[in-house]
């Protein structure tokens, strides 16, 4: 197993062990970088990082012993050890046994100081994000088959959207082309979401997260670099709402060669949920013939739930809904970057 080091251990780092933990890869983390802008003291900081990971409002009780002993977290039994900067190339990687780091701060200043550890005797940096610095942007069902090891070695896994969206996407303009496609998300609260009125540089976002506010999206780019042949093509825009967790995707896509009916639709989404999408993307008939709510969609594993309830064909136009759980789904992703990546390193 390769070592891995972990650089931010906010919703997506603590999902993202949660993940490796139910893979039975945790054990190859061996250390993770926190910051502390409060100047706490290490081992309080080390035994809040160990509640909120044991104890989590949107998941539960983790299934595994977790404690904290000084600056290190203990999960059944398995030491990782904690540092706190806000400079990831102070801390001695190499010396940690660590060949592969993840970078999830969710701060995207942050990547062009991860790129820097490839200097420091880290192999890899796989990006929770998007990253302009990186090597290779791979989403499974996409394009994971075509990494390279020998020039990849700063590899972005995109957003949690992109993940959801584009594979369906890139299925649907191969069996019926894709002219046109608007993109509503509706998108959990994030990190930086206040309860209260505050200035932001998006106005809307400085509104209470307690409310339904529109935001821009960057799906419509990150999809694009993704699927270049459908650049340009997509209009996208985002609704925050205050919920913990799973994303809907409300996309109406005009097709070029649209078929006579929704089964042929169903019959294509079905043969790639089946096939080369199979732990991606699977169909959602809902119960009893009646549609479920985002809330039964939460620790589901796969990048894009289409919604049978609602997939509607009108002439050209097809109106597509897909659920998502934000954090879960998107970490299985990056846990399979993570996998790819650290077994090309033997």
């Amino acid at each position: 197993m390769i070592s891995l080091g972990l650089i931010g251990f906010g919703r997506v780092g603590r999902t993202l062990l949660r993940v490796l933990l139910q893979r039975e890869r945790a054990h190859g983390l061996v250390c993770l970088t926190e910051l502390n802008p409060a100047g706490r003291d290490a081992a309080e900081l080390t035994a809040n990082l160990a509640y909120l990971l044991a104890h989590d409002s949107t998941y539960g009780p983790l299934p595994a012993a977790v404690s904290a002993v000084g600056d290190r977290l203990l999960v059944d039994g398995r030491e990782i050890r904690c540092f706190y900067s806000a400079d990831p190339a102070q801390v001695d990687w190499a010396a940690a046994g660590v060949r592969v780091v993840v970078e999830a701060s969710g701060d995207p200043a942050a990547a062009q100081a991860a790129a820097s550890l490839l200097q420091r005797g880290v192999a890899k940096v796989v990006f929770t994000r998007s990253a302009p610095v990186s090597h290779a942007t791979l989403v499974r069902g996409i394009n994971l088959d075509q990494y390279d090891p020998a020039r990849h070695h700063l590899v972005s896994c995109s957003t949690c959207t992109a993940n959801a969206l584009a594979p369906v996407l890139s299925l649907l303009q191969r069996a019926f082309g894709v002219s046109r496609a608007g993109v509503t998300t509706v998108h959990p609260a994030l990190s930086g979401d206040t309860l209260l009125d505050r200035p932001a540089a998006e106005f809307a976002l400085g509104r209470s997260g307690l409310g339904v506010r529109a935001a821009a999206s960057g799906i419509a780019d990150t999809v694009g670099k993704l699927l270049p042949e459908l650049d340009g093509r997509i209009s996208a825009m985002s609704l925050r709402v205050p919920t913990a967790s799973v994303n809907a995707i409300v996309a109406d896509i005009l097709l070029e060669r649209p078929p006579a009916s929704t089964a042929a639709v169903v019959d294509q989404l079905e043969q790639a949920a089946a096939g080369d999408l199979a732990g991606v993307m699977r169909l959602e008939p809902g119960f009893l013939g009646r549609a479920r709510v985002a809330e039964d969609f939460k620790s589901d594993p796969h990048s894009a739930v289409v919604d049978l309830c609602w997939l509607e064909l009108a002439g050209p136009l097809l109106r597509l809904v897909i659920w998502h759980d934000n954090e879960w789904a998107y970490c299985q992703r990056v846990a399979d970057v993570i996998d790819t990546v650290s077994a090309s390193l033997g």
